[in-house]
């Protein structure tokens, strides 16, 4: 309750120190779409508030999202031109989310579909770690690729790596991890 608190003095609070921006993002396991208000503070570390939507799949019944975000963006870009266009290119950045689902029968049948015993445990709040790799195409407009994986992703790919390397492409890595695409406007 004290960082819900804090968070949406954070948000109402006027601050000139603070870059504001609002953020689309599809998938990346963060549901079919996900809507962030952003602020970023000395161009490097954003503090984000979402929410987005799970659509009903035939394994569990649709699903409300919420979500708290903290964004790092080392100082590292590149620019380059195409047909006259400057384009900025920041390669990373790191995140870490924690969400929150809105329902109460999170899974009516557990996925079982390659994958091992006891991967999922029903529960309707996650840590995702992401990746994004950023281009400025605008001066307020920035598009994204963003690459994530749960927190119980990480802990079974640690336990189950035999498992995952035979199973899966890049050492396994693309059993847990997901991509999504994302919009950034700068207010």
């Amino acid at each position: 309750m004290r960082v819900l608190s804090l968070l949406i003095f954070l948000f109402t609070f006027k601050s000139t120190a603070a870059t504001k921006q609002i953020e689309l993002q599809t998938s990346g396991l963060i549901g079919v779409g996900h809507a962030f208000y952003s602020l970023t503070f000395s161009d490097r570390h954003t503090i984000s508030m979402g929410i987005g939507y799970v659509p009903k799949q035939y394994d569990h019944d649709d699903m409300r999202l919420f979500s708290v975000k903290y964004r790092y963006t080392p100082d590292i870009k590149y620019t380059f031109q195409i047909k006259s266009k400057l384009i900025q290119w920041k390669p990373f950045s790191f995140s870490t989310t924690m969400l929150f689902g809105k329902d109460h029968d999170d899974y009516k049948i557990l996925p079982d579909r390659d994958i091992p015993e006891g991967y999922y445990t029903p529960t309707d709040r996650r840590f995702i770690f992401s990746m994004q790799s950023n281009f400025l195409v605008r001066d307020n407009i920035e598009l994204y690729w963003d690459w994530s994986v749960l927190d119980i992703g990480v802990v079974n790919y640690t336990r189950n790596f035999e498992f995952y390397r035979d199973n899966y492409y890049l050492m396994g890595l693309t059993g847990i991890v997901s991509s999504g695409v994302g919009i950034r406007v700068y207010l």
